[in-house]
């Protein structure tokens, strides 16, 4: 058993320290928060990732008839049952990251309040529940301004086509960066919200003006952290890939049509849901760099930490727990 040594978050820290003390959090708490993640998403995920497999597996089998011109695959994708099925899998991919996003940050929460690892689910649940639907509202509320955005976009290009190539270009291109600035602008939103309390538009006014002038590493955190998940979660569908291109030049050789057997199918569903699985518990990665992404740029902005090591400075700590085990 190793000795339980408190991350404290009130610290600036350098890119690399991020990098490091995202690594020792999850490191130091993986059991109690894979353990939170599974129990309280675990169902939305294993839904969303069983209708992904599934979605896949229906998709992969109308391949071979698109390419013949059967007009059993134009029917397919014309059919309710396809368009039903799309929309649940996309309804529970929602859902299941809300959920995992919300535990996560909740799990955090916890452990900042309580300066442990000893941390129960029905703890996280609590927050998880306390923040659900402001989540659900906020992010509800990025799709809807997201889509507004490119609408007005399109409206523009079009008037823009009419009048230059060139200025059409230009304003797509200042449209693409103006749209990823204020994307990572806002990536403290949802942390901001369980932490500080506050609704969507204060947090994300917050986010943007802890974040000016730290934009890029702000997104290089992101960006590292989120491949580094993304490279982890592809194995779980690499052998899929690999089974897949198998069973066509099996097929191929042997002078026949490739068809989604109930091998390939039940594949489909396997791997797909420990990819979508993995992916949801891998989001951890990005999400507690961004975590203490934020606690820094409020030392370098505001210096809360420091604040309350002054007025803290000379009273007994009560709630020193640092001699404590996991």
């Amino acid at each position: 058993m190793e000795e339980f040594r408190l991350i404290e978050f009130h610290h600036a820290r350098d890119f690399g320290k991020k990098i490091n003390a995202t690594f020792e959090f999850i490191k130091q708490n993986f059991k109690p928060l894979a353990k939170s993640i599974l129990l309280i998403a675990g169902p939305a995920v294993l839904i969303g990732s069983i209708l992904l497999g599934s979605f896949f597996s229906d998709l992969f089998s109308m391949f071979p008839k698109m390419g013949s011109g059967n007009a059993e695959a134009l029917e397919f994708f014309k059919s309710t049952s396809y368009w039903s099925q799309l929309g649940l899998m996309y309804l529970f991919l929602f859902l299941s990251y809300v959920v995992t996003l919300a535990t996560i940050n909740s799990y955090i929460q916890v452990y900042y309040k309580k300066k442990s690892n000893q941390i129960e689910v029905s703890e996280v649940w609590e927050g998880v529940r306390s923040l659900i639907w402001s989540y659900l509202g906020s992010l509800l509320m990025i799709i809807f301004c997201a889509a507004l955005f490119m609408f007005v976009i399109v409206l523009v290009g079009i008037v823009l086509g009419k009048i230059s190539t060139a200025l059409l270009v230009i304003a797509m291109m200042a449209a693409g960066v103006g749209f990823i600035y204020l994307l990572v602008g806002i990536a403290l939103v949802f942390f901001i919200q369980a932490h500080e309390g506050t609704g969507f538009f204060e947090s994300a006014v917050r986010s943007l003006r802890l974040i000016s002038g730290k934009w890029w590493s702000t997104f290089g955190l992101s960006f590292i952290l989120s491949m580094i998940g993304g490279v982890i979660s592809y194995i779980f569908i690499i052998p899929y890939y690999i089974f897949i291109a198998v069973t066509a030049m099996h097929s191929v050789s042997g002078g026949g049509d490739v068809e989604m057997g109930s091998s390939l199918k039940t594949a489909s569903y396997l791997f797909f849901t420990l990819y979508y699985m993995a992916q949801m518990l891998l989001q951890t990665l990005p999400q507690v760099g961004l975590v203490f992404q934020y606690f820094n740029l409020v030392e370098l902005k505001e210096s809360k930490g420091l604040m309350g090591d002054i007025e803290n400075f000379g009273k007994p700590n009560d709630t020193d727990q640092r001699n404590e085990t996991f």
